[in-house]
């Protein structure tokens, strides 16, 4: 996205005379806006400037250098060096003005055209601050470094505040965006952030909670021996304000109740004639009703046991357990004949250990049928029990490591047969209720409450702060990253808005949240979903970084900041290489005065690499992993790389938790995709000097650009006579290696600007 401004712009011509203006505020003036009294005024040559004298004081030819870096998708301004003649100014010289009142002093650089001393009609190329300033040889040097406003600043900033009890001071109150969902079936999501501790008043533990959060969801604890989240049912889901942050209550027990699945199940079959005749053993605990396991018998049989076994691996329980039941759901279906008597028929049971081919009968928890009689009645499609209580088995209020679930169809009595039976199960369960065990284990129940410095939470939580565009709400929504960006800028460092739809398009935020929102119709695109959870003091500017890193977009403070006067100027500059590429300049021999051609290193390439992705909230792990391998075969890399394994680079994000793996889609599709359209295959380089204002004065670090589109009769008279079979002595004067420059756009990635010259390098994308 080039500078804007039209008046400016539509002043380039080759003829023109360029001026830099340099503006200087004390850093007690709140007025920096280019249209306001600099506190100093200097320039290259004399000139009058909306209304006022600049002084031809500068002696050296500063130069400004802006970068990004592909890898890191980030962008920076380098520093700036003035030298000052110390001039007399109103019978005071420069140097005797200076004082600590000039540190930390904005500093706007403009270029004036043609002396035009309009206020509008010049071009802010630069703000920054004086980090320091000196004096030698009767010269003021100046140090000016560009505006980061983020830098030195941490979040979250949110704290506790407690006058009476310094020891509640100061707790961090999480920052949270993203979309969350709280655990209410088989407790196996990772969708919550972190609650930090406040204190406990003696029946309650209190936590706080972000700013904003809305949900009547209750707490969670994070059971670590089980590596699940589990509700904490006695929560009190109305949010209170203590010690000037937002809290949820849970009291001291801090009793949880879950479904748990067991952590893994076997089979074995009792019986010849009995299978699994539908589905598959995975589908008994995966915690999906929609699918199942069948075990049956067809062939009928007499004077014998048939059935199933399952054994249960079961997690453990952190704390005691009070309540317990058994949950099946499923079906059974049995037909028997004869005259069934005594212990013939259906036994299904829930056993500790196994007696013979099926569970214990003492001991055991019967679900169906008794020890001495079972269920001799012909059932179809009968539902299995949905809670049974299996207290009964516990040793010291914790559940045994396995434990055996038996169905067993019994024709051992001589008086009955079976013609056939089945079970379908779909899945086995336990509801657990625990709590801390304060009578028995005093001690560790107040080690283990001491120990819980954070719960866990599903709530939604703040919503955007920024000025909304107006006909495409969703790109405020901060569930991906742009949008989380900018909302940080907004809430945490009060940077202006962009405050209109003007500004927005002219700050590049629309294009880019475009490309990262999947609720939009147009452009059709993949939802890079993130989340943001705060809960620890860290670095803002990491933050940010991370962030576009993940985002797969760059990010700058315009240096049109304080161009007031101009039409729609944003404070916000965003950008990102799209899928389809418009160039902002064709340049081509002409516009040059020199060139240097050259290839991406070997170093560059990303060709084998691993991806991390989906922090787990309450572990040092991450959830998800994908891959991306160039295929050697056929491949430009065949010819360094001898096999797949070289170049393998494993790779870590922190906040995105979708639109990571769509390899076969467009560049913006995923984070994969993104990455190996830059470095995926060697890319060419092109480093040039511009020399014709009209192509370089209006461009950034982030534009696009081509090289050799130009014709005879863009140029104009007396070109446009000549047949456009010439192109070729305007367009580039060699081929790009054993390319041609056709078709091919580059990004530049480094642009200096000096009085009458810029000079870019440029990488193919």
């Amino acid at each position: 996205m080039s500078f804007t401004n039209s008046n400016y712009s539509s002043k380039l011509s080759p003829t023109m005379t360029e001026n830099w203006l340099v503006q200087i505020f004390k850093n007690t003036n709140s007025s920096v806006a280019y249209t306001n009294t600099p506190d100093l005024r200097f320039s290259f040559s004399e000139t009058i400037y909306n209304s006022l004298d600049y002084y031809p004081a500068i002696l050296n030819k500063p130069s400004i250098s802006y970068s990004l870096d592909l890898k890191g998708f980030t962008t920076k301004t380098g520093s700036v060096t003035l030298n000052i003649a110390n001039i007399d100014l109103d019978g005071t010289t420069l140097l005797e003005l200076l004082g600590n009142d000039y540190i930390n002093g904005q500093v706007n650089i403009l270029s004036q055209l043609d002396n035009d001393g309009t206020a509008a009609n010049a071009l802010q190329m630069f703000s920054g601050k004086i980090s320091s300033f000196g004096y030698r040889g009767n010269t003021i040097v100046l140090s000016v470094v560009s505006n980061r406003p983020f830098q030195n600043v941490s979040v979250p900033q949110g704290r506790s505040v407690n006058a009476d009890n310094p020891q509640y001071n100061n707790k961090i109150v999480p920052l949270v965006y993203g979309d969350y969902t709280a655990n209410t079936n088989f407790v196996n999501g990772q969708d919550v952030y972190a609650c930090p501790f406040l204190k406990n008043d003696g029946k309650n533990f209190m936590y706080i909670v972000p700013e904003g959060t809305s949900g009547s969801d209750k707490l969670e604890f994070y059971d670590k021996g089980m590596k699940r989240f589990v509700e904490l049912v006695n929560t009190d889901t109305t949010i209170a304000t203590v010690d000037s942050v937002k809290v949820l209550k849970v009291p001291t027990l801090m009793t949880r109740q879950f479904k748990m699945l067991p952590d893994d199940v076997t089979a074995t079959i009792v019986g010849s004639g009995v299978s699994l005749t539908a589905g598959s053993l995975d589908n008994v605990y995966n915690g999906n009703t929609g699918n199942n396991a069948t075990y049956a018998n067809t062939a009928g049989f007499s004077s014998e046991s048939k059935g199933v076994v399952f054994k249960l691996q079961m997690p453990q329980v952190t704390g005691k357990i009070t309540a317990i039941t058994l949950g099946l759901s499923g079906t059974y279906s049995q037909t028997i004949t004869g005259s069934p008597s005594g212990t013939d028929g259906a036994f299904f049971n829930l056993a500790t250990s196994l007696s013979s081919s099926f569970g214990s009968s003492s001991g055991d928890v019967e679900l169906i049928g008794t020890s001495s009689s079972g269920v001799k009645t012909d059932e179809t499609n009968t539902a299995l029990p949905t809670s049974t209580n299996i207290a009964s088995i516990l040793t010291n209020n914790a559940l045994p490591d396995e434990l055996y679930l038996s169905f067993r169809f019994n024709a051992e009595g001589g008086n009955g047969d079976y013609s056939d039976f089945n079970v379908i199960l779909s899945n086995v369960f336990v509801t657990v209720t625990a709590t801390n065990d304060l009578a028995n284990e005093p001690i560790a129940s107040q080690e283990f409450n001491a120990g819980i410095e954070k719960v866990y939470l599903g709530r939604d939580v703040t919503t955007e702060s920024f000025t909304a565009y107006s006909s495409v709400a969703t790109l405020t929504d901060l569930d991906n990253p742009v949008a989380i960006h900018r909302e940080l800028l907004h809430s945490i460092l009060n940077v202006a808005d962009s405050d209109s739809d003007a500004k927005i398009e002219n700050s590049g935020y629309k294009a880019v949240a475009e490309l990262r929102d999947s609720t939009l119709t147009s452009p059709t695109s993949t939802h890079w979903k993130t989340r943001l959870a705060l809960d620890e003091q860290e670095e803002l500017e990491g933050i940010m970084e991370q962030l576009q890193y993940e985002g797969c977009f760059f990010f700058e403070f315009s240096p049109q900041a304080q161009q007031t006067a101009i039409s729609g100027v944003s404070p916000l500059r965003y950008f990102t290489i799209p899928d389809s590429i418009t160039a902002a300049a064709d340049l081509s021999q002409v516009d040059i005065s020199d060139y240097e051609l050259g290839i991406t290193p070997v170093s560059d390439l990303e060709t084998n690499i691993i991806v991390n992705y989906k922090k787990h909230p309450a572990e040092n792990q991450y959830l998800k992993q994908d891959t991306y391998t160039s295929a050697v075969s056929g491949s430009v890399h065949g010819t360094i790389f001898d096999n797949a394994s070289h170049q393998k680079q494993e790779m870590n994000l922190d906040f995105l938790i979708d639109a990571v793996d769509d390899v076969s889609g467009s560049r913006n599709s995923s984070w994969i995709n993104f990455r190996k359209s830059l470095f995926g295959e060697y890319k060419t380089t092109v480093n040039a000097t511009l020399v014709n204002p009209e192509k370089y004065a209006m461009l950034q670090v982030g534009d696009a650009i081509d090289f050799g589109e130009t014709t005879f009769s863009e140029i104009g008279s007396p070109f446009d006579e000549i047949s456009d079979t010439f192109d070729s002595f305007i367009a580039m004067p060699t081929r790009l290696f054993k390319d041609a420059w056709s078709g091919k756009k580059f990004i530049i990635t480094n642009l200096k600007r000096t009085l009458g010259k810029v000079s870019i390098q440029t990488r193919e994308v």
